[in-house]
């Protein structure tokens, strides 16, 4: 494979991102919608989200159905924002007024550099919860908390899905490049579970759900697809929702 800086391989696996077969996108999608309602049940009303690592929107569509929400959608790659836009506007004007958040903002942001920019985050800031759903990946643990910390307000809630370290230790995030047919791999940490609710504790974050851990069952592999077929057995993906206490 062919190893490269994480928004360089993101710009352009946008492309191909939602029609490369990816079967943990899939994955997180189905557990997403089992997760979000219980993160839905403790927002209080109109509140200010956001999304850390919204990719091409494919979660970002959903926190538009909340009435009044003032929602900041932010990605280190500029493709996948582009095609996030895209997707999300055309629902956005499907919508319904009494139904849909009342603003949605894309910005371009990189975790990495939350220190040398921290003034341009200052408008997401005091947040009543961040969605971060497949990014923690390619986020040290520590940087990945320390950003939370500054953007949520005390008691907000951050719900967080990422690959399993069992999957982690045998692949990570990557696709085939259309025009030269190589496989293409970003930077990947495959953190375990403890290791992040260790590491969410000394960020004063406790544990509200989960952390709930999927394997790839022969039973989901009609809407996982046949990429999923030699993942039957192992833990795939993780999830859990945590709020922050400080």
């Amino acid at each position: 494979p062919i190893y490269k800086p994480t928004v360089e391989a993101y710009n352009q696996w946008a492309a191909t991102y939602d029609s490369d077969g990816n079967f943990l996108q899939i994955l997180d999608s189905l557990m997403m919608d089992k997760i979000i309602p219980y993160l839905f049940d403790v927002l209080p009303h109109a509140p200010k989200l956001i999304e850390l690592g919204c990719g091409t929107g494919r979660n970002t569509a959903r926190l538009q159905s909340v009435p009044g929400a003032r929602i900041w959608a932010l990605d280190n790659s500029h493709g996948m924002l582009e095609i996030a836009m895209g997707r999300c506007r055309s629902i956005r004007e499907s919508l319904p007024d009494p139904n849909k958040a009342e603003s949605l903002e894309f910005a371009l942001r990189d975790i990495l550099s939350f220190h040398e920019n921290e003034s341009t985050w200052d408008p997401m800031k005091n947040a009543d919860a961040i969605i971060s759903t497949l990014v923690l990946e390619h986020i040290p643990l520590d940087q990945f908390f320390m950003v939370c910390s500054k953007l949520l307000r005390p008691g907000g809630h951050l719900l967080c899905t990422n690959m399993h370290s069992d999957m982690g230790a045998i692949s990570q995030a990557g696709f085939v490049d259309p025009v030269t047919g190589s496989k293409v791999r970003p930077l990947s940490y495959a953190h375990t579970v403890q290791e992040l609710l260790t590491c969410a504790s000394t960020w004063d974050f406790t544990l509200l759900w989960g952390p709930v851990e999927r394997k790839v069952e022969t039973s989901d592999l009609v809407e996982l697809g046949d990429r999923g077929r030699k993942w039957v057995g192992i833990n795939a993906w993780f999830g859990v929702i945590l709020k922050r206490l400080g």
